[in-house]
């Protein structure tokens, strides 16, 4: 979505919000966070996940979530036309929907 946005020209809402390193912590950090906090068993598990929407329609109104939405929506018609017609572009679609693969980081621990 950042690389969609970034192609049309839309700035940054935050510095460093198109950098998509500056807001995950890596494994090392995140198990750092609940051991620090006294749990114990502390440990972190890295899992795939797929976000699916049904249609591409679906997976473009992302943009309109936060922290880009009022960015996306306060631009003209044809600019938000542009934003969504990049972002459907970058994953694909099938006839299942348009479905993105994203990797996260699970903290746990017992208190």
């Amino acid at each position: 979505m950042t690389e969609a946005l970034q192609e049309t020209g839309l700035a940054e809402p935050f510095p460093g919000a198109f950098d998509v390193g500056s807001y995950c912590l890596g494994v090392t950090d995140l198990a750092d966070l609940p051991q620090a906090a006294g749990f114990r068993d502390a440990g972190v598990q890295t899992v795939e996940l797929d976000a699916t929407w049904p249609t591409t329609e679906a997976a473009t109104s992302t943009l309109l979530g936060p922290p880009f939405g009022p960015l996306v929506s306060a631009l003209s018609a044809d600019a938000q036309q542009q934003a969504r017609a990049r972002l459907a572009s970058k994953p694909g679609d099938s006839a299942d929907g348009v479905t993105v693969r994203t990797v996260s980081n699970l903290a746990r621990g017992t208190k």
